[in-house]
């Protein structure tokens, strides 16, 4: 497999992986306040945010498979922007936060970006 496809690749499930932990962790958040130490100790003991640490952790060795694969100028803006983006995807579609043009605009930067970067290092 072409070396940039795997960077592609590892980056990628980099980002599902970390905002599916996230996500987890959010929606055990849900009518939560987390005001004193005994709630967050209470909060981390929880399977399901258990669960979403270790998610994120796997996440954690797909980036350093990534970054072993090339230049840390070219994996790290392509990781970080996937993950950006699956972000709002995520925020939209489960937790339905409003998108604004800004948004849209800021979004067409990141895959532009991405673009740039990546053709500049071939």
């Amino acid at each position: 497999m072409d070396k940039f496809l795997q960077i592609l690749l590892f980056s990628g499930l980099y980002a599902i992986l970390n905002t599916t932990g996230a996500g987890i962790i959010k929606t055990e958040l849900k009518n939560q306040s987390l005001s004193s130490v005994a709630d967050f100790v209470l909060f981390l003991f929880r399977i399901k945010v258990i669960l979403a640490f270790g998610i994120i952790l796997v996440s954690a060795l797909m980036m350093f498979k990534a970054l072993s694969l090339g230049k840390f100028s070219l994996i790290s803006p392509i990781a970080t922007g996937i993950n950006f983006c699956l972000t709002i995807a995520i925020g939209y579609f489960f937790f339905h936060d409003k998108l604004t043009f800004l948004h849209f605009v800021g979004l067409f930067f990141i895959f532009a970006g991405i673009f740039l970067v990546s053709i500049a290092e071939k």
